[in-house]
């Protein structure tokens, strides 16, 4: 056997993705604050690009023709004449969407601002640590000792502030078990007089007998009544859950709904006149994009001056060569930025109108009115990428008519209807439901799902089996 280095000339085909193709999809993909951003950015380094003045419309916010009148308030498709009267006797910064509507604060920021008040600034970057370490459930898995070394710090800092930061927030919040976390809910709840005499010990010392129905050897062992271990359980069942933080919904009472913004939508949804949806997606409501006047002349003469019929025609004389060609790539490189601003624009617009064409009664009535709906359904329906369809709507947010703001991910959960019957399933039970008394109960109601899917969905929601209900 014989070894050596061997090359071989030869001919190949395969496909790369253009420059062009990349750079418009990593815009496609940024969401409306960090395109502004990116445009922030642009405008900084390319002086061929300018931000120029758009006269809005004071009722609807729309662009003004160049005559001076609104062509949607000249169809009437705006307020009512006195509403429109109140619009406009408003400030500009009234019409700005990233102002009026968008605004939640998330529950780390409410967090930080309660903790700043009782932790100083040193055991804050402890606190932020631990915020960092909630699972989704609201609950810590790291050991305390592997925090503190982390941090560099005493285990008994850490526990201090683990303790500030149980204090507030959701009940339960920080907590590291689940027994924890009702010990936590039982001592909030005894902050404001809601007591169970046995509620304590049935946690701490009968939880697994409590869930398997044993009350009598509960009984026995307390030294008291089963009616006073049922009326324990009840105690238990109507004020106490396993996890501070069960499903998203338990965080809408700590995000607000006004002041400065930290999540603005990228698509609006409106009613049109006739009732129909329409769809608007958001860009700046006062300032344009454009190539500067100036520029886009210079260009246009260092063209005009770099054919070989005409070396000197319509440039300046003072304009050297290589003026001329950095005149010339600014101008390109500020139309190929436009031309994919254009595009993702008009990208986000083709995915949505589909998108809401087929949700549209979850659009008009609510979340459990949703159909199944998939991204490369919606690729295959417009001739489209999978990955453009995940691109336009990653990390994006929808304003809907009644100005509730929500993932544009929102619209392809097929399973948020059935988790929204689901949920009022059990709030109403009378008596615990078993999976399969569930599954049964959503298949009258048009869900049919195998009672394993009811587990599993369940189990996302943070809804106990009911053994331990």
């Amino acid at each position: 056997m014989t070894m050596g280095m061997r090359f071989d000339q030869g001919q190949h085909m395969s496909m790369r993705p253009s420059p062009s193709l990349i750079a418009f999809t990593e815009i496609l993909q940024l969401t409306g604050q960090e395109l502004d951003t990116l445009i922030q950015d642009e405008l900084a380094a390319n002086p061929a690009l300018e931000l120029r003045d758009v006269e809005r419309c004071p009722a609807c916010g729309d662009a003004l023709l160049s005559n001076g009148t609104c062509f949607r308030c000249a169809r009437g498709e705006t307020l009512s004449r006195d509403a429109a009267r109140d619009a406009a006797d408003f400030d500009d910064e009234d019409l700005d969407v990233f102002r009026t509507v968008a605004d939640q604060r998330s529950m780390t920021e409410h967090l930080m601002i309660e903790l700043a008040a009782v932790l100083s600034d040193d055991d804050l970057e402890i606190a932020e640590f631990l915020i960092g370490e909630l699972d989704d459930r609201g609950m810590i898995r790291m050991p305390l000792t592997t925090v503190a070394a982390s941090l560099r710090v005493g285990v008994e800092r850490v526990e201090h502030v683990l303790q500030a930061l149980q204090s507030v927030g959701p009940l339960g919040l920080g907590a590291r078990s689940i027994a924890e976390c009702l010990h936590l809910q039982l001592a909030r709840w005894a902050e404001v007089g809601a007591t169970h005499p046995l509620a304590m010990d049935l946690v701490t010392h009968h939880l697994d007998d409590l869930a398997h129905g044993r009350f009598s050897a509960i009984a026995a062992a307390l030294g008291a009544t089963t009616d006073d271990v049922i009326a324990g359980r009840d105690f238990i069942r109507t004020h106490l859950r396993p996890f501070p933080v069960a499903e998203l919904i338990d965080l809408q009472p700590w995000d607000r709904q006004t002041g400065p913004g930290s999540v603005a939508p990228d698509v609006v949804l409106r009613y049109g006149r006739d009732g129909g949806i329409t769809v608007e997606i958001v860009g700046s409501l006062r300032t344009g994009l454009s190539i500067d006047p100036l520029y886009r002349s210079l260009g246009g003469a260092a063209m005009s001056a770099s054919s070989p019929s005409d070396s000197t025609a319509g440039t300046p004389d003072t304009m050297s060569a290589t003026d001329r060609a950095h005149i010339a790539d600014y101008v390109e490189r500020a139309r190929r930025f436009l031309n994919y601003i254009d595009e993702r624009r008009a990208t986000m617009l083709r995915v949505t109108t589909y998108v809401v064409r087929v949700q549209e009664a979850y659009v008009r009535h609510g979340p459990r009115h949703v159909v199944p709906l998939t991204r490369s359904e919606v690729a295959e329906a417009l001739d489209l990428h999978e990955s453009t369809i995940s691109r336009a709507t990653a990390g994006k947010h929808v304003m809907l008519p009644n100005r509730h703001v929500i993932p544009y991910a929102s619209f392809f959960r097929a399973a948020l209807s059935v988790q929204d019957v689901l949920r009022e399933l059990v709030d109403n039970e009378l008596a615990p439901l078993t999976d399969t008394e569930l599954a049964a109960l959503l298949a009258e109601r048009g869900f049919k799902i195998a009672r394993r899917t009811v587990a599993k969905y369940r189990e996302q929601m943070g809804i106990l089996p009911s053994a331990l209900r």
